[in-house]
């Protein structure tokens, strides 16, 4: 099937072929680069000056979307046109030994979650047809360079149509064993200098491809490595930034200026060289990233970014986790420096480098895609709904098996099984004048829950996507992320946990946590009818049980109304749990607005309560 899609697409080229020169494609793909991860995009810590050049020439997009919060299967969607959940590929698993092409729905986990997830593949087949390889029949020099993870041996990018890899493995960050800064074991890396930056060989393999490729069209996907763990930059670009870091910067990572800035550079003296060859007028260059930025690790205690005013980031399907920054440079189409408020997809990218290198879409190929051409030239239009398939709970991003839409300014977020009597539960925001999702309107528009729950429900089954099922093993009273022991029954109301203590060591506990060590703070309100002293207490990775020495004390003040508290923690390796233990006998208490915080107040994770 994939060939003769491919001879019916390059027949139809053939027949309106022009002399004229095609023109090139560069597709530069960042990971876990954030919204608000660029200058251009409103970050006042971050220096990116050759990347706003770009944006300076072309089209900065404020409403793209990656298909997943989570790489590979955001690499396959781009690739295939395709989402997620259509592809059955919905975790980054591209690295894993195990070859998973057939995978099914389960019914049973663990007794703290409601739901049941589906498996995922780890692999992209090689019969779907990549547009790399529609470009390649249709006589492009093609190239793949950076961070592929969409699986081993076989499934390779020499097998989807690149005629030239580097890096280019099932590596799901840069290789082994030096990380960013050589020796690596990786047979399509060149051999450097020991502590040779990768995203600096990579970008010296790509001014060589372009160069040798000059006379002829070239797609080049330049698929950085950067900004993924481990956190690692060039010493004198981190005191750079530590020496920049003041108060007022809601980004406090200077390893990840660090490691943004050595990326940007490296884009720069690929468009210089550009411009040197004369190449640069003849060149569409796309730059985005493959999903949200990072924000439940904690390289130098703190989290590597900050997608504010954005929910949530890497790994979990709010705004923060799969809007990104978009630019694209068509010369002679998109007018310099203009903003578009358009939606789009990575499943959109398929057609529309087709489109912009006059080549037809495959007939009969599915795809979620739509051409954002109409868009690069300055035309506003609403899209058909997006979809972002994530049915998995993910207990360090505090994501809960979901699929959500976007369409026009709704998100809407169906949630699994995950209601008080595991019923589904949804969530609904509008995005014009509520862009942080903190104003949940399922409640009070009900007809609107209807119809959009009806468009999510037609695209899972025509999709055919794998859906979590309800969890046979639930052990119950679990309210949100939090699990009551059994000195309690718990329950959400009012935005709050409600807790009926029936004895005297009443606790939530969650394994929602995020992967960080040293000292924080756990900010929350509460309100109590109960007595006794609380405590809160932790567990870091490898601690079997809680130790004595993991718990910090605070007293509540017992009068049925509300009081704010704040408990400092400090664990020495990645934070496993948290429990909270508000008294110590019987009564009625309500917890709310829990935050983790650095110890200067600033924003590590919050536990909405929904």
């Amino acid at each position: 099937m994939k060939k003769v899609l491919l001879f019916i697409c390059i027949i139809s080229t053939l027949v309106s072929c022009k002399e004229k020169k095609k023109p090139n494609v560069i597709f530069i793909l960042a990971d876990d680069l954030g919204w608000m991860d660029l200058s251009c995009m409103g970050s006042d810590f971050y220096e990116t000056p050759n990347i706003d050049a770009l944006a300076a020439k072309g089209v900065k997009f404020t409403n793209a979307y990656t298909a997943s919060p989570l790489c590979s299967p955001t690499r396959a969607s781009i690739l295939t046109g395709q989402e997620p959940g259509r592809l059955r590929f919905t975790t980054p698993t591209g690295h894993l030994k195990k070859v998973e092409l057939n995978p099914k729905e389960t019914s049973k986990s663990s007794p703290i979650h409601k739901t049941a997830t589906p498996q995922t593949r780890t692999r992209l087949p090689n019969d779907y047809l990549t547009f790399a390889e529609v470009m390649k029949e249709d006589g492009y020099a093609t190239a793949f360079m950076g961070k592929w993870h969409l699986g081993r041996d076989p499934y390779l990018p020499e097998n989807q149509g690149f005629d030239l890899v580097v890096g280019g493995r099932e590596h799901p960050g840069p290789p082994g064993p030096g990380g960013f800064f050589s020796p690596w074991n990786c047979e399509t890396l060149p051999v450097v200098p020991e502590g040779t930056h990768v995203s600096d060989v990579l970008t010296d393999e790509a001014l060589k491809f372009v160069e040798n490729k000059r006379e002829e069209p070239f797609l080049l996907c330049l698929w950085y490595y950067d900004v993924h763990a481990p956190f690692q930059a060039k010493e004198e670009l981190i005191e750079k930034y530590k020496n920049k870091l003041s108060d007022t910067h809601v980004q406090r990572s200077a390893i990840m200026g660090a490691m943004i800035e050595t990326m940007d550079t490296n884009i720069g003296r690929l468009t210089s060289k550009l411009e040197e060859l004369g190449l640069d007028e003849n060149t569409i260059i796309v730059f985005t990233s493959d999903n949200g930025g990072n924000m439940y690790d904690g390289p130098e205690g703190t989290i590597p970014t900050n997608n504010y005013p954005l929910r949530a980031g890497k790994g979990n399907n709010y705004e923060g986790g799969v809007r990104v920054p978009l630019i694209v440079n068509v010369p002679g189409m998109t007018k310099a420096g203009t903003t578009s408020d358009v939606i789009t997809s990575t499943v959109d990218h398929y057609a529309t480098v087709l489109e912009l290198v006059n080549l037809p879409f495959p007939q009969g190929l599915v795809t979620d895609g739509q051409s954002f051409v109409p868009a690069l030239k300055g035309e506003t239009y609403e899209r058909a709904p997006i979809y972002s398939t994530f049915c998995h709970n993910v207990v360090a991003t505090g994501n809960r098996a979901n699929v959500s839409m976007r369409q026009g300014p709704w998100r809407f977020y169906k949630f699994y099984f995950d209601g008080p009597n595991q019923e589904h539960r949804y969530e609904l925001y509008n995005l014009d004048n509520d862009i942080s999702e903190k104003n949940n309107l399922a409640e009070e528009m009900h007809d609107k829950v209807k119809e959009m729950a009806r468009l999510l429900d037609e695209h899972t089954a025509e999709a055919g996507i794998l859906l979590p099922q309800k969890n046979e093993n639930y052990g119950g009273n679990v309210a949100d992320a939090w699990i009551g022991s059994e000195d309690t029954e718990i329950a959400v109301g009012d935005g709050s946990i409600l807790i009926a203590s029936k004895g005297s060591n009443p606790s939530i506990e969650t394994v929602y946590t995020p992967n960080v060590s040293g000292q924080y703070k756990l900010t929350f309100e509460m309100k109590s009818s109960s007595s006794g002293q609380g405590k809160v207490a932790w567990k870091a990775r490898g601690d079997k049980e809680y130790i004595s020495e993991n718990v910090s004390a605070f007293a509540p003040i017992h009068d049925e109304s509300w009081h704010a508290y704040s408990v400092e923690l400090s664990p020495k390796s990645n934070l496993d749990r948290l429990r909270i233990t508000p008294s110590s006998s019987k009564g009625n208490i309500a917890i709310r607005n829990i935050e983790l915080t650095t110890m200067d107040g600033y924003y590590i994770r919050d536990w909405p309560i929904n």
